[in-house]
């Protein structure tokens, strides 16, 4: 029995880009190691894909009623609609996964696995630890006048199930989310942090926005938040490899297909046209890799 394992949350409107990330984390993590998504909403067809994934080394499971027990009072009154239990749900994991995984790593469904995950899974998080990278307006502000900050980012972390802080930052969002500065979860997390924050590399959690200054290759998780996604199209800094992924998969299974969500075609526009002004102003600007995104990615990390 495994005592580690790869980790999702998602509701019914972010499965299928999960599940894409989930099946590419199984690709690139040792058999060792399990890869789980848990469902926080009721899917209609959850056990033609529960049985469709397993073919894949890939466990889905229902976690609504535990994520409802946990989360199901704030839900009714913070959240309001605005904040998915989903996006929540980092902080009570090691209250709902089986007792077996005490090494979690915690991936939000907007990332994509590019390559090997073993240096992540073999470093050990202690007890009341966490590793967790730069959050991307920590590496806008080294990049724009070289000011360095340990604020993280909560879509990629790994922490040991003993002492894990994220009950700690539930409460505090519970009765003080004024503290968290809009951010809920993430901001939680990092107010209460303190000393059990292990900076690690960005390589493990690469913001898409600097995309364009750096090697895809020296990257390992590619992290596609805020609008748009590569699973709606191609859009700058990203290339039709990162979307061609997501076409590939809903022609794998109906299953699969019947869970992608899209977007309006006005929204499409709106997104192809700041791609294309963005595109011709990295070209004429000839930007290159940037030396201060490599120390982000190779230095005095644990990983």
């Amino acid at each position: 029995m495994s005592n580690q394992c790869v980790a999702y949350v998602t509701d019914v409107e972010y499965s299928f880009p999960t599940i894409l990330s989930a099946l590419q984390a199984r690709k690139f993590a040792s058999s060792e190691t399990d890869v789980c998504v848990l469902m926080s909403e009721h899917l209609d067809n959850f056990e033609e894909l529960r049985s469709l994934l397993a073919l894949s080394g890939v466990k889905l499971m229902d976690a609504t009623e535990a994520l409802h027990q946990s989360l199901g009072k704030l839900d009714g009154s913070h959240f309001m609609g605005r904040i998915s239990v989903s996006t929540m749900a980092k902080l009570v994991l090691a209250q709902i996964l089986p007792d077996n995984y005490t090494q979690i790593i915690y991936l939000d469904g907007d990332t994509q696995i590019v390559s090997s995950l073993a240096d992540l899974e073999n470093a050990f998080a202690p007890p009341g630890k966490f590793f967790a990278a730069r959050d991307y307006t920590s590496i806008h502000g080294l990049l724009q006048n070289g000011k360095d900050s340990s604020y993280f980012n909560a879509g990629v972390l790994k922490f040991h199930r003993d002492g894990w802080i994220g009950p700690e930052a539930l409460q505090l969002f519970a009765t003080n989310p004024e503290a968290c500065d809009g951010k809920h979860d993430q901001g939680a997390l990092n107010y209460v942090c303190g000393s059990s924050l292990i900076l690690v590399s960005n390589r493990w959690n690469f913001p898409k926005q600097f995309l364009h200054l750096v090697e895809m290759s020296s990257l390992a998780i590619v992290h596609y938040m805020a609008h748009p996604k590569p699973w709606h199209g191609t859009f700058f800094p990203w290339s039709d490899t990162e979307s061609q992924v997501y076409i590939d998969l809903r022609k794998t299974h109906p299953a699969y297909n019947a869970l992608y969500r899209g977007i309006s075609f006005d929204r499409k526009v709106v997104y192809k046209y700041r791609s294309m002004r963005e595109r011709v102003r990295h070209a004429l600007q000839n930007e290159m890799p940037n030396p201060r995104v490599q120390t982000l990615l190779a230095g005095d990390y644990v990983v």
